[in-house]
């Protein structure tokens, strides 16, 4: 929720006149800032921000050394985003199947994992931290770092650890519908501080500001290499450093909100509510449920909204591979790069039934998304709604 805080925040940047984040006639460092709240809110030594939340993702991967040759896990349903960070980075993204927590399968990490296995990233859908014990200890047996894709997931927590903090890295988004927004934007956090240093070189274009001030080069933490610009700018920062401020309070209004109207609705016949594996640490912002099947699924979806109640099948109900670049194997240069690379040619291929259970579940996953505004009375009509559709289909 934006207010007269942020507004404030920018106005004082502006009149500044320092926009950039490493130098200006007044620099203010609002990046610098929320880079360290940021650290200490989620429990980590060091944060980077970003322009993006795959921004976040790409400094990851690079910082870690992933490209060309690599493959890297993912699961089979999560936005585009976690894909297209591997794939821009030159590695192969292999995916994995996902279980009734919409987290990835443990047992299929395994089973999809090759000598080529260069990292898995697991992703935080729709504020649920995955049951990340059983993968962190995949990823311990397999000796491969596991990045944490908690872009949706900011503020939550597994066992009493916020996420982003419990694997080598963790990426955030500052996107406008996430719990912590700026517009656009977003951040990398780790405690090891070999890969912050490299991650915040590879977002500067290799480090033409954070290694160098007026001249005089900075520690090196090892050879020079080529990056990015993948910065966050004043403004941003500025916003983001207030909306940080307010995430305590907006996590608490949605889980209230969640719980009363999780309460108002109860259990309902032929309606099997996604599992979530530590209830106290989810961010509260929607209840998922799966239907008996896709076309049950899907007409309960439009009976809902008829009824006014938001509702939707996340990513349409379908793996991430459904996209037909994805499936069609096709880059930008359309030769080249991780699935055409003639020095490290690859058999990876992706057609839809390739994670049936994935496609089973999500086509048959149905989603209410939960204000943190919502009253009482918002929650026993939505309830009422849900009970009115589930008496005409189920």
């Amino acid at each position: 929720m934006l207010g007269d805080e942020e507004r404030t925040a920018v106005l004082e940047v502006l009149e500044s006149r320092s926009l950039f984040r490493y130098y200006g006639p007044r620099l203010l460092g609002k990046v610098a800032q929320f880079e360290e709240e940021l650290a200490r809110n989620i429990g980590t030594e060091h944060a980077v921000a970003t322009s993006s939340g795959t921004a976040a993702l790409r400094c990851c991967l690079a910082a870690l050394g992933i490209g060309c040759g690599d493959e890297v896990i993912v699961p089979a349903f999560t936005f585009i985003a976690t894909v297209n960070a591997v794939v821009t980075a030159g590695a192969v993204p292999v995916f994995a199947e996902i279980d009734e927590t919409l987290g990835l399968d443990p047992q299929d990490v395994a089973a999809k994992a090759s000598a080529r296995t260069a990292a898995i990233v697991v992703v935080h859908l729709e504020n649920v931290p995955c049951d990340l014990g059983p993968l962190v200890a995949i990823a311990d047996q397999l000796r491969v770092p596991l990045i944490e894709d908690a872009a949706q997931a900011m503020g939550t927590s597994y066992r009493g650890r916020k996420v982003g903090s419990i694997g080598v890295a963790g990426a955030f988004s500052l996107q406008l519908e996430k719990n912590v927004t700026s517009g656009e934007g977003g951040a990398l956090v780790t405690s090891d501080e070999r890969l912050y240093l490299r991650a915040a070189r590879y977002q500067d274009q290799g480090g033409q500001f954070v290694t160098s001030h007026m001249g005089e080069r900075g520690r090196e933490l090892d050879d020079p290499f080529v990056g990015e610009n993948l910065r966050m700018g004043e403004l941003a920062g500025a916003i983001a450093g207030v909306q940080l401020g307010k995430l305590p309070g907006l996590l608490e209004r949605l889980r209230s909100s969640r719980q009363r109207l999780a309460q108002a609705i109860g259990p309902v016949e032929g309606m099997t509510e996604r599992r979530v594996p530590d209830p106290d640490g989810e961010g509260g912002s929607s209840i998922s449920w799966f239907l008996p099947n896709p076309r049950i699924a899907r007409e309960f979806s439009r009976a809902l909204r008829a009824e006014g109640v938001p509702c939707a099948q996340m990513y349409g109900g379908k793996p991430v591979y459904a996209n037909p670049a994805v499936l069609e194997r096709r880059t930008a240069s359309q030769k080249g790069g991780p699935w055409h690379c003639a020095e490290h040619p690859t058999t990876v291929e992706y057609r839809m039934g390739l994670c049936p259970v994935t496609e089973e579940l999500v086509g048959r996953s149905l989603t209410v998304p939960v204000g943190p505004s919502w009253t009482q009375l918002d929650c026993d009509q939505a309830a009422e709604a849900v009970h009115k559709v589930a008496g005409a289909l189920l």
